[in-house]
């Protein structure tokens, strides 16, 4: 692994102290009393290769079509290399990726992912959504987050995007005996009932390396062109919460990058990163997902990281160069 940190002791234990007082900043939920906008239907607005439909909760499955209306008690099903993009009346936008099943209960905002990942995007002032899985239940106050379910291991892996001036967004297993906060930049899993550990994910390599995200990031505009004024309009009113959330990671990532770590100190931060070292014995607490939330604890992460620091570098010397003449 090429060498690229440099870290004393001192400066992990600074560097945990942060990561405590911002796990800490999760503690105060507020919950403000919003009008809520009523779900009555969602429009498959997109489709890739094999997507199906179960009408009201029937066990049949038959073959979705580009425009099909789906109401309460319907489900849409993708199959593998496949995806789906929901579009409800109100404006909210779901984008399901691959063996997904999401489905699409009665209530004013109820949302169920049975199965796979999905990234959820509503728009600010439209009141409370319940997005359930087997594991979980999430509340969110118009937010953007995306959400992850393995029926195999009993995983629910649930990550925020943006922050909502409504409130925090709430996890609780499904039973309710545990629950608490998140804000942007933050997930946690839920795996047979038990709740894991709130941990950080990377922003600019969630948004760069994520195809249902695209759009949401800096600088990607081309890909908000191509879609209709209603969802330009859903992932324009995203962006806006996004935008603090991404440049206080940036500002974050910027000063990680000036930083180095020798071969005898990189042990320890990889301990707390939850990474192995060759000749160490450092234990993974979590898989990796498809999602690539925890990027540093992946080969894929630190080169992500790496070439971002290296960009960085280059960036800087150019504009060093430029304020010269």
């Amino acid at each position: 692994m090429q060498q690229f940190f440099r870290l004393s002791p001192q400066t992990i234990f600074c560097w945990t102290q942060k990561l405590t007082a911002g796990l800490l900043l999760a503690g105060c939920w507020c919950s403000p009393i919003l009008s809520q906008s009523v779900i009555e239907r969602a429009e498959i607005y997109k489709i890739r290769n094999q997507v199906d439909l179960s009408r009201q909760n029937q066990q049949n499955w038959n073959k979705a079509n580009l425009g099909d209306v789906i109401v309460p008690q319907d489900a849409v099903r993708t199959g593998a290399n496949s995806r789906a993009d929901l579009l409800f009346n109100e404006g909210t936008l779901i984008r399901t990726g691959a063996e997904t099943i999401f489905r699409f209960p009665p209530g004013k905002r109820n949302f169920e992912l049975t199965s796979g990942a999905a990234l959820i995007m509503i728009r600010p002032d439209q009141g409370q959504s319940t997005i359930i899985t087997p594991e979980a239940k999430v509340v969110s106050q118009g937010t953007a987050l995306f959400m992850q379910h393995d029926p195999q291991t009993k995983a629910s892996l649930i990550g925020v995007l943006t922050e909502s001036p409504a409130g925090l967004v709430r996890v609780s297993t499904t039973n309710g005996d545990v629950s608490i906060q998140l804000q942007a930049g933050q997930f946690v899993s839920i795996v047979q009932g038990v709740v894991g550990l709130v941990e950080y994910f990377v922003l600019p390599m969630f948004y760069e390396t994520i195809e249902l995200a695209a759009g949401i990031g800096a600088g990607q505009e081309q890909f908000i062109a191509q879609e209709s004024p209603e969802v330009q309009a859903t992932i324009r009113a995203i962006q806006a919460e996004a935008i603090g959330p991404l440049k206080n990671q940036l500002a974050w990532l910027n000063g990680f990058c000036r930083i180095g770590v020798e071969t005898e100190g990189i042990s320890p931060l990889l301990q707390l990163l939850g990474m192995g070292v060759p000749g160490g014995s450092v234990k993974f607490e979590l898989p990796e997902t498809d999602l690539f939330v925890i990027p540093f604890r992946s080969i894929g992460g630190i080169t992500w990281l790496n070439n971002y620091c290296q960009a960085n570098q280059v960036q800087s010397h150019r504009t060093s160069k430029f304020k010269k003449y």
